[in-house]
């Protein structure tokens, strides 16, 4: 006898995305099988209008924030630079919009402030997803299903907020995300030293090469150079503005990094090979437990 897949059932069924960049519009093709969800989208870039326009599957499209703002929603997902997520939220809290909110954004503390300030029902997210290139056109419905995703809850937000936590959880474990529940604060202490830090770090090694060497060392270069610096590839513009955005955290870690350098500095040219030897490996061993993409240690 047939098996028969049955529907998922979902915990929103109008969702608009606002931002519709690598991981919006992938977060938009993720949704895409789930028949039953009406998807609406919102940019400002009017290319990436004009490409949303020809998919038959969004209910609406518009390029104008407060038009967005007024669409019949069960969930926003905010998936703009910070900066403009925050605006957006702002320009909600006056409208005074009935519906939930969640953002993608790559910090969470400035957000989540706006989202207490203006009254609204948030959760913020965080999907552990990306590339070294932006925009609708790099989108895949393969990147975010599968991933780790955060979100951050907020006790101050009170019990409506406990409510949309689990739905939201529900939401993307359709997608066979991994949930994990951090605090705003929790979360960006966190991703500075995993997430923002590699990104300097990346575009400081890059950086050092190009001011070493120049353009003439890049022909030399093997997978090792390509791996530590892929990163540091990224559009500059969105990194600028998440780096300040989590300056706090991230000042204390790159004074960590800095002093760090300094103790292997300081190891190679007193020409310490027993005490080199020992750090790396410490450093070594702690690399080689990180968990693969399932969770998992190796």
């Amino acid at each position: 006898m047939p098996k028969f897949k049955f529907p998922p059932r979902l915990p929103f069924r109008r969702v608009g995305i606002a931002g519709l960049g690598l991981i919006g519009g992938s977060l938009a093709k993720a949704f895409f099988p789930f028949g039953g969800l009406e998807i609406s989208v919102f940019d400002s870039h009017q290319p990436t209008l004009e490409e949303a326009k020809k998919v038959r599957r969004f209910k609406r499209v518009v390029g104008d924030p407060d038009e967005f703002i007024g669409l019949d929603l069960d969930l926003a997902y905010l998936c703009l630079p910070v900066h403009r997520n925050v605006e957006l939220i702002g320009k909600m809290g006056r409208a005074r919009v009935p519906y939930a909110v969640t953002d993608a954004g790559s910090t969470k503390t400035a957000t989540n402030e706006a989202a207490l300030a203006a009254g609204l029902n948030f959760c913020g997210g965080h999907p552990i997803a990306g590339k070294e290139v932006a925009g609708f056109a790099n989108s895949s419905k393969d990147l975010i299903p599968g991933c780790l995703y955060i979100l951050a809850p907020d006790e101050r937000f009170g019990k409506p907020q406990k409510e949309l936590l689990g739905r939201l959880k529900a939401f993307h474990e359709l997608l066979g995300c991994r949930i994990e529940i951090l605090s705003p604060q929790e979360h960006d202490r966190i991703y500075s030293l995993v997430s923002h830090l590699p990104y300097l770090t990346a575009s400081a090694l890059a950086g050092a090469a190009s001011r070493g060497g120049g353009s003439k060392v890049l022909s030399f270069a093997g997978t090792g150079f390509r791996d530590t610096t892929r990163v540091g590839a990224s559009p500059p513009a969105k990194w600028v503005a998440v780096v300040l955005d989590n300056a706090a955290n991230l000042s204390a870690d790159l004074q960590s990094l800095i002093d760090f350098l300094a103790e292997i500095r300081a190891l190679v040219q007193d020409r310490d090979g027993d005490a080199l030897l020992e750090l790396l490996e410490g450093v070594s061993a702690y690399r080689r437990s990180l968990p693969d993409k399932t969770g998992k240690k190796s």
